[in-house]
């Protein structure tokens, strides 16, 4: 009987060893969840605070229905998305991701979409870099964008950021500044509207140190009456 116990557990042994040594095979992977590379991608950032209400009403509300006009129009049958956001204190930056025809459907009109922006914004700050940032990152998180994506960020500011405890700016300028790289580095692109003209050489030192080139990014300051729009074929 013990031998015949002790010629088990050998077996056994030899059996659990060999079997160790076996590579498995993995069954194939089919995933559920396939993400497919978007053709085209707007993003628009646009400053709901006390600083930039003006503008907003009669300038940057306007150029955002624009925008999103020629973007659906470029991208007619292609698979492309728009995200917007807002700079003000309040807390909810993100607002909208969707497809041109999700953004129909959930504003009914210009005014509907007026109205949800100014209802999602709370003037009395103007975190720019804050804002700026966490937009760029959002973006840079999307799976469904890619470096075979074209993408532009769209600022509608006077990026004169309202933070006063210098360490705590300087900081998140940093923050922004890499989030603002990585995006580049992805293939992205930026641009500029209503930058305040004592903030370009601030702004064009950003977009240089983030390495954006000629061609990638467009300034264009709050004097600029008929300001160049980004093409999205």
């Amino acid at each position: 009987m013990k031998l015949t116990t002790s010629i088990t557990i050998l077996a056994l042994s030899i059996l659990l060893a060999i079997s160790g040594c076996v590579k498995k095979t993995n069954s194939a992977q089919r995933p559920v969840f396939a993400t497919r590379s978007l053709d085209a991608c707007l993003v628009i950032s646009i400053d709901l605070s006390g600083s930039f209400a003006d503008d907003f009403g009669e300038r940057a509300y306007p150029m955002v229905l624009g925008l999103v006009e020629s973007f659906i129009e470029q991208n007619m049958g292609g698979d492309c998305k728009i995200v917007l956001s807002q700079m003000s204190g309040h807390d909810q930056v993100l607002l909208f991701e969707g497809s041109p025809d999700e953004l129909r459907q959930r504003f009914g009109s210009p005014e509907a979409m007026a109205k949800f922006l100014l209802e999602h914004s709370s003037p009395n700050r103007s975190p720019v870099y804050v804002a700026t940032r966490e937009t760029i990152d959002y973006v840079n998180a999307m799976p469904d964008v890619t470096e075979q994506t074209r993408t532009v960020t769209v600022l509608l500011s006077d990026l004169v950021d309202s933070e006063q405890h210098p360490p705590t700016k300087s900081r998140e300028g940093f923050r922004m500044l890499d989030a603002l790289t990585r995006y580049r580095e992805s293939g992205g692109n930026l641009a500029l509207y209503y930058v305040a003209q004592n903030e370009v050489p601030r702004w064009n030192e950003i977009v240089e140190r983030a390495g954006f080139e000629p061609g990638q990014f467009a300034i264009h300051n709050d004097l600029t009456s008929s300001p160049s729009m980004p093409e999205f074929r």
